[in-house]
């Protein structure tokens, strides 16, 4: 299945995705081990990408802001390539922001007829094709909204797992948890009913609101008790620091000290009530 593709140029596959769906129920939505969009390695190379014939120049050129005269030299400079790249998605997500809280955006992008959920793939083609990455969470949360707003389930479990393959604990929490609730609003729709009550536990248990993704500004901020993201499972269950950083052996030791304190706390009030002490006398 094409993941996406440069407005106008079908053809031009820049990922894949394989099917997250199997028949009438979502498959594996809430394991590591679930199907998830992947990036193609012989459509991922700038330089094989461009020597293409059918390259749409103009349309990329435009996607990105530049010249198009300029834009046979542009993109052949990752680094002026991945700038452009940057720019158009900070662009796009400020432009979806206004048209999902009643605004006009402003953005000249927001004009385009593919506008929002087509430039969206477009924009993560681009990522994908100059590996620039960062927006890519991002991206991946609005195209999912998208879809499942539409109706097209398979298509926003997919995009769910593209946020799983890039987000990053220190930058992307938000946008892989609101991915994470969106996939509950899937799977509740769409899926195994006892698949969707795990991931509903879980979602609370990292205090998570279940409807996160329905934010005005999808993935831009948590609670300040969320936990960060972690890929979905805790670490021998211990959470994980808010910051990012990893747990150190002093953090897993004190964890464990913890624990062996309240288990002890425990025991004693158990103990001080003694046998009976529930009953009515």
């Amino acid at each position: 299945m094409l993941l996406t593709a440069l407005p106008g140029s079908r053809s031009l596959v820049l990922v894949t995705v394989q099917p997250t769906l199997g028949g009438p129920s979502l498959r594996g939505c809430g394991d590591s081990s679930a199907p998830r969009c992947s990036v193609d390695p012989m459509t991922s190379r700038p330089s094989s990408a461009l020597d293409r014939p059918e390259f749409p120049w103009q349309r990329v050129s435009a996607l990105l802001g530049l010249e198009a005269e300029d834009a046979q030299v542009a993109l052949r400079d990752d680094e002026r390539s991945r700038e452009a790249v940057e720019r158009a998605c900070r662009d796009f997500i400020a432009a979806d922001d206004d048209r999902r809280a009643g605004r006009t955006p402003s953005a000249s992008l927001a004009s385009h007829p593919d506008f929002p959920t087509g430039i969206a793939m477009s924009l993560i083609g681009a990522c994908v094709l100059w590996k620039a990455h960062r927006y890519l969470p991002a991206l991946g949360l609005r195209a999912a909204i998208d879809h499942y707003e539409d109706g097209d389930d398979e298509i926003a479990a997919s995009f769910v797992g593209l946020v799983r393959q890039y987000a990053q604990a220190e930058q992307n929490s938000a946008e892989a948890w609101a991915a994470e609730s969106l996939l509950l609003a899937i799977m509740q729709r769409s899926g195994d009913p006892a698949e969707a009550e795990v991931l509903a536990r879980d979602l609370a248990a990292h205090h998570v609101p279940l409807d996160l993704w329905q934010e005005t500004s999808p993935g831009s901020s948590l609670p300040d008790d969320t936990m960060t993201w972690h890929g979905g499972a805790l670490v021998e269950g211990m959470p994980p620091r808010r910051d990012g950083s990893a747990l150190s052996i002093e953090d897993a030791e004190a964890y464990l000290q913890q624990l062996m304190t309240e288990m002890q706390h425990e025991a004693e009030a158990e103990g001080d009530r003694g046998p009976g002490a529930d009953q009515s006398s």
